[in-house]
């Protein structure tokens, strides 16, 4: 895995002096501490940006460093001319000794238009972009001495020439900022490298772009492995978190207040630039943005290096993540806090990764039939992508994963019981997408590809990240189905999300009371879960191994055991302290209070919430009605499955 770092170089207060000299320093520092590479940004006319022209910042670099390799995100295509940018990258890569990594872009913010004298041009910056792109490939790729012509819509060339050429040939790589599909296309034909980074997005919607990228790209015919898509991201570390998000804070709000004020917005934003004015409609009904919610969606990392490790792990994995940028000096942070950061970086970080093998995102593992999906900016479904586990940033750094299948018909969300995963609705999950539901399976905190070192594993912290996630998928009032304490998390959620959610359903389900009371007769007591939870901490495999097996009325043979207690060995330890939680948690008045149709789906042998509980919902909300599996335990949907299915897609339907 490669680590570079970045530069916009913001400016507030205007010492740029100050700010050039700390750059440089920051520099040669990264290179002594094993980073590969410094990427530069082009900007004029604002404090948002004081590098106008990053090809003589190269070259000082160039001077300054023996082995880092030296990028540009972005040379601005659509404001020079093509032949002159062409000249002065070459240059750059030859005093560099062939270290140019040259990024290109088409630009966004109407002043620097203004400023270039070319703001009527923006609409038609695209066209711009892709024919001073051809020019500049075309100066250095040519045999040397030999001229160049070129014919467009915006430059004719007639026999010109490129003096210096680059060092790397046919031509130094090239990347291509953009989140669009058409520059997708562009870099599908023409083999070029992306950069992405998720500052005016969310990660989620990051990760679901880089993926549905890359299979866009496979389906074009490219190896995946054989391009390079470099994640930009804004990151500050420090020895603590607390002492990261005091750092940060400012830093980051001046850097958001100036982006958003840069980007296109209001009445007359340029062609192809609409989705900046939503973002910054999107930002002002929230209530604008905040460091708390920046790192809520991940937009930034701001913390410490165990957090960050975690992140890029699952980035790794999800998105096939191999070349980190790392954008530490954001918003004219302090001079010795980025310093810290770079140490901490490198200390912590780049050792865990640097042999990391580059992967094929999973998603994209072992599925070879084209696909076609939304483009990620989808409002009402940013992380939809068919066989792809998304991941949603819910508290500090951690996440918790989920799958999300389209569908035209009522929505779902399927929350698996202790110990299990998403992976236990697996055999359900084909015939809801054949009935036509949207569907949507969740690894529970602890549980599965879930962050396992989560502070809070209790019922309402679960319940709460339901809720997070219909919201962020836009879900139109779905049913919650909770299996076993899955149960329970439904209908907690069912009750935060209130006419929201249509519909709840319990299978085998923990609620309103897993464990008996005086004036509850129903359940055992919480000393048994406390001895169920002492044997697990004493040999979990054996007690998960026992667990499983009483989970169905009758064996149900070794490979669907097996299958189970799989589930339960990928639960982390502290996922004990949720089954804990269900002990002692009363959701009667929540039932009660319950305005939506009840189903419960119950096996008359279950042996961990007695069929007597579910009989006494009714009594409890009279909209709730039962349905008996008198050949089942605790698992219907695995031991009388098309009865199940039945049972379940004839309410979905109604």
């Amino acid at each position: 895995m490669k680590f570079g770092i970045f530069y916009v170089l913001e400016c507030p207060d205007h010492d740029f002096t100050r700010a050039y000299r700390e750059m440089l320093e920051q520099i040669s520092y990264a290179e002594q501490l094993g980073f590969d590479e410094v990427w530069l940004a082009e900007h004029h006319g604002s404090d948002y940006g004081s590098m106008p022209s990053p090809q003589i910042a190269a070259a000082a670099i160039a001077e300054r460093t023996e082995r880092m390799r030296i990028g540009i995100a972005v040379s601005n295509l659509t404001f020079d001319w093509p032949v002159r940018i062409a000249e002065d990258y070459a240059m750059v890569d030859v005093l560099s000794g062939g270290r140019l990594d040259f990024g290109v872009g088409r630009g966004y913010q109407p002043q620097e238009f203004h400023n270039m004298g070319v703001a009527e041009l923006q609409g038609e910056s695209r066209e711009v972009f892709v024919e001073a792109l051809e020019i500049v490939r075309g100066l250095w790729s040519k045999p040397v001495g030999e001229p160049f012509s070129y014919r467009g819509r915006h430059f004719d060339l007639d026999n010109v020439d490129c003096r210096p050429t680059p060092l790397q040939r046919p031509t130094p790589p090239i990347y291509i900022a953009s989140i669009s599909p058409e520059t997708l296309d562009l870099a599908a034909d023409q083999g070029y490298n992306m950069l992405v980074t998720p500052t005016l997005m969310t990660m989620p919607e990051l990760n679901a772009f880089v993926v549905d990228a890359k299979r866009r790209l496979r389906d074009h015919g490219r190896d995946i492995l054989d391009l390079d898509f470099p994640m930009n991201w804004q990151i500050h570390l420090a020895d603590t978190e607390e002492t990261a998000v005091e750092n940060a804070r400012e830093a980051l709000t001046w850097y958001f207040d100036a982006a958003l004020a840069a980007v296109p917005q209001g009445p007359d934003v340029p062609p192809t630039y609409e989705r900046y004015a939503e973002l910054v409609t999107a930002t002002d009904e929230a209530g604008g943005m905040t460091v708390e919610g920046l790192r809520d969606g991940g937009v930034v990392y701001v913390g410490d290096p165990d957090g960050l490790i975690r992140q890029i792990d699952a980035l790794h994995d999800e998105t096939g993540l191999q070349h980190l940028i790392c954008w530490m000096r954001f918003g004219g942070l302090e001079h010795e806090k980025v310093m810290r950061s770079l140490e901490l970086f490198a200390e912590h970080v780049i050792p865990r990764f640097r042999d990391r093998e580059p992967v094929v995102p999973r998603a994209l593992r072992d599925h070879s039939a084209p696909h076609t999906s939304s483009h990620p900016f989808n409002s009402n479904s940013p992380f939809a992508q068919e066989d792809t586990m998304g991941f949603l940033p819910v508290e500090n750094d951690r996440s918790i994963y989920f799958e999300h299948h389209r569908g035209e018909g009522r929505p779902i969300v399927l929350i698996h019981g202790w110990g299990a995963t998403a992976r236990a609705w697996d055999t359900t999950l084909p015939a809801l997408r054949a009935n036509g539901n949207e569907v949507v399976t969740v690894d529970l905190r602890c549980c599965g590809r879930s962050d396992k070192d989560f502070d809070d594993v209790s019922i309402a912290a679960l319940a709460s990240d339901i809720v997070r996630l219909v919201e962020h998928l836009g879900l139109d009032r779905p049913v919650i189905n909770g299996w076993s304490l899955g149960g329970a998390v439904a209908t907690a959620a069912v009750a935060q999300l209130g006419d929201r959610a249509s519909a709840l359903v319990l299978t085998g389900g923990a609620s309103p009371r897993y464990t008996a009371t005086d004036d509850w007769p129903h359940g055992g007591a919480v000393a048994d879960v406390e001895a169920v939870l002492a044997s697990a901490a004493a040999n979990r495999a054996e007690t998960f191994r026992g667990v499983a097996a009483a989970v169905c009325a009758e064996n149900p043979g070794e490979a669907v055991l097996d299958s189970i207690w799989d589930m339960f060995m990928s639960m982390g330890p502290r996922g004990d302290d949720s089954l804990r939680d269900l002990a002692t948690v009363d959701l009667r008045k929540e039932i009660a209070s319950l305005e939506v149709p009840i189903l419960l789906l119950h096996g008359r042998a279950d042996a961990f919430v007695p069929f007597s509980a579910a009989e006494a919902v009714p009594t409890l909300n009279n909209r709730a009605e039962v349905v008996e599996f008198t050949s089942s335990g605790h698992a219907p949907f695995l031991e009388e499955r098309d009865r199940y299915l039945a049972e379940l897609t004839g309410f979905l339907n109604r």
